[in-house]
């Protein structure tokens, strides 16, 4: 951990971001902390009696703060962002208790499948995902963000749920910091059953304004240009599908060549890209 004292705050500036801990430190947030400064290569400041906005303020930067069971990042003014499944929890609770979702049928997922989510962000269809496929299934993530990937994924491995099969599966999950087309193209052919992108909406979406901190995380040209590079790379390493989940307005259903699966009233649709039934050559 690089440990940087308050006399150094005017020797440094232009920070990409600081970690620090929420006042009077317990070992737990100093630990989270330290992980996140290797995995992130950032600084450590000392908390002391600063506030957030104070940090920023000295810095310059985003504050990432290790708490007691979880990582806030601190962005812009009040704004925040934390690992939660919220959704992704009603989702798990609903799926479980039915045995049905959205994504999962459109996807085709069950027991003993592999499930590979290109665009993670907070994880939800990752989670659910990792209920369908079971402990005989794999389910892996990337999120080309660093810091938004390593607060996931410290979500995923210390997030406490209340619910022992929603937490199971969320342990589950094989969460890389990557590029999606990096990692498709160190994938070899046929080997993952489900690829799967949920890419930010180009269309505004009414209501959605506590996504704003992700969004500013997110690479504004991840998906483009997308026909060419990440729907034929997906294409190739699917051993049965490519699921595009996207606004219903949206041009990349035709653009890739998918087959829409119309949710009415819904704010979004699927778009699915089958291989046709045929001996596979691993």
């Amino acid at each position: 951990m690089v440990h940087l004292p308050y006399k150094c705050f005017r020797e440094m500036s232009d920070r990409q971001m600081i970690i620090t801990t929420a006042p009077k430190a317990t070992d737990e947030m100093k630990a989270r902390a330290d992980r996140a400064c290797t995995a992130l290569s950032a600084p450590y400041v000392e908390r002391g009696r600063f506030s957030i906005a104070s940090l920023q303020r000295r810095w310059n930067c985003p504050v990432l703060v290790a708490e007691a069971g979880r990582l806030v990042l601190h962005t812009h003014g009040k704004e925040s962002l934390f690992y939660h499944p919220n959704v992704a929890m009603i989702r798990a609770k609903q799926y479980i208790r039915t045995g049905s979702d959205p994504m999962v049928k459109a996807a085709g997922l069950k027991k003993g499948m592999s499930f590979a989510d290109m665009t993670l962000g907070l994880g939800s269809d990752a989670l659910v995902a990792s209920l369908a496929v079971g402990n005989s299934g794999k389910v892996f993530g990337t999120e080309v963000n660093p810091v938004l990937c390593h607060i996931v994924k410290e979500g995923f491995r210390t997030f406490k749920t209340g619910n022992d099969t929603v937490t199971q599966a969320m342990r589950r999950i094989h969460t890389t910091c990557s590029d999606h087309l990096d990692w498709l193209r160190n994938m070899p052919n046929s080997s993952v059953d489900v690829v799967f992108f949920d890419p930010m909406f180009k269309e505004e979406v009414k209501g959605s304004d506590g996504l704003s901190p992700l969004k500013q995380l997110a690479a504004s040209s991840q998906f483009e240009p997308f026909l060419q590079n990440a729907v034929a790379e997906a294409r190739r390493v699917a051993r049965k599908a490519v699921i595009l989940k996207d606004h219903f307005r949206s041009g990349r259903f035709q653009e890739g060549g998918f087959t829409v699966e119309v949710r009415p009233s819904a704010t979004y649709h699927f778009g699915v890209w089958k291989k046709q039934d045929r001996a596979i050559m691993d």
